[in-house]
């Protein structure tokens, strides 16, 4: 038997496949390889109906963080020039700060600890 004779590409499936499958849809635009784009799709099919009820607001098209790589200086608030050097070495650049450039507390937080200092442990 030749392999041509069993591996074969369809243009269309067959009923064994299509008729038990109800309402099932492919969508070009919504590429395998874009795993963010298929978390951003299934999170706007879990609230569409919500949404279309005025249930819920609609999910903005974009995020802040878009659909780009994300790095974050946590342990390494000095990263940006590693990260222009890389982006260089791919032939790449620009990237956006979307954040403070280094960790600050929120106005709500809170710099005065309730506690009482002890013997050892002197207060600022």
């Amino acid at each position: 038997m030749r392999a041509k004779e069993f591996i074969t590409e369809q243009n269309s499936l067959p009923d064994r496949i299509t008729k038990p499958l109800p309402a099932t849809w492919v969508i070009p635009q919504l590429q395998n390889q874009n795993a963010y784009l298929q978390y951003r799709f299934a999170v706007a099919l879990a609230g569409a109906r919500a949404v279309r009820n005025g249930d819920i607001p609609k999910m903005d098209k974009e995020s802040v963080w878009g659909e780009n790589q994300l790095v974050s200086g946590y342990m390494n608030p000095d990263i940006g020039e590693d990260i222009d050097f890389a982006l260089g070495e791919m032939g790449l650049g620009g990237k956006v700060l979307v954040t403070s450039e280094h960790s600050e507390e929120t106005p709500d937080t809170s710099k005065a600890s309730p506690l009482k200092g002890f013997k050892g442990y002197k207060r600022k």
